[in-house]
């Protein structure tokens, strides 16, 4: 008689196992979609400091071999003073890679002297078509940005990117921050979060 009852003591209830079901889910409920917005949060970080040291290399390789350079945008995702509209893929806005020679061109074209042609070409972001390039989405302040050596411009205003999480409102409570680039006309570069249509260094 006493062993069976030893016996009947061991394991867990039905009740029991229920809670334990119950706590795991309350548990994933709260945790998942944390994980998600810090997920998503990384990428952006990650892409905004790879757009950043593109940029930084592109203005070495420009003064060390002495050319004069002209970035182009498509004007569907061009201007700043609409946070909520007019942004596109990194294919679509900077990446070059998969574009012919007269594609390129017509993004990012570096001359000197002798000609426009370089081996390897000229480009905007050093990694492109990554899994972070592909989670965020960018725009950039105006259609044509001129760049000659030592990397200044004649433009008067400087570039900036804005560059979001394509799931930036997955919160609508929190939203994911806006991140930004600053070129200044004078070869400065710096990244920031966009706040109060300003480039706020990090």
């Amino acid at each position: 008689m006493k062993r069976n009852a030893a016996k009947d003591d061991v394991g867990f209830t039905l009740i029991e196992l229920l809670i334990v079901v119950l706590i795991i889910m309350l548990g994933s409920t709260w945790a998942l979609p944390k994980y998600r917005r810090q997920h998503s949060l990384n990428q952006l970080d990650r892409y905004t400091q790879q757009l950043e040291s593109g940029l930084f290399n592109l203005l070495a390789r420009q003064s060390a071999e002495g050319t004069s350079c002209e970035i182009k945008f498509d004007p569907n995702y061009v201007g700043t003073g609409n946070i909520n509209v007019a942004f596109g893929r990194a294919e679509d806005v900077i990446e070059l890679s998969h574009l012919n020679a007269k594609q390129r061109n017509a993004r990012l074209e570096c001359c000197d002297a002798t000609g426009c042609t370089w081996n390897p070409p000229y480009r905007l972001i050093s990694q492109e078509g990554t899994s972070d390039s592909k989670a965020i989405e960018l725009k950039a302040s105006q259609q044509k940005y001129s760049l000659s050596p030592p990397g200044t411009s004649t433009d008067v205003t400087p570039l900036i990117f804005l560059v979001r999480s394509i799931e930036w409102d997955q919160d609508p409570q929190r939203p994911l921050p806006l991140r930004c680039i600053k070129l200044s006309t004078t070869g400065h570069l710096y990244r920031g979060t966009w706040e109060v249509n300003k480039c706020r260094r990090r």
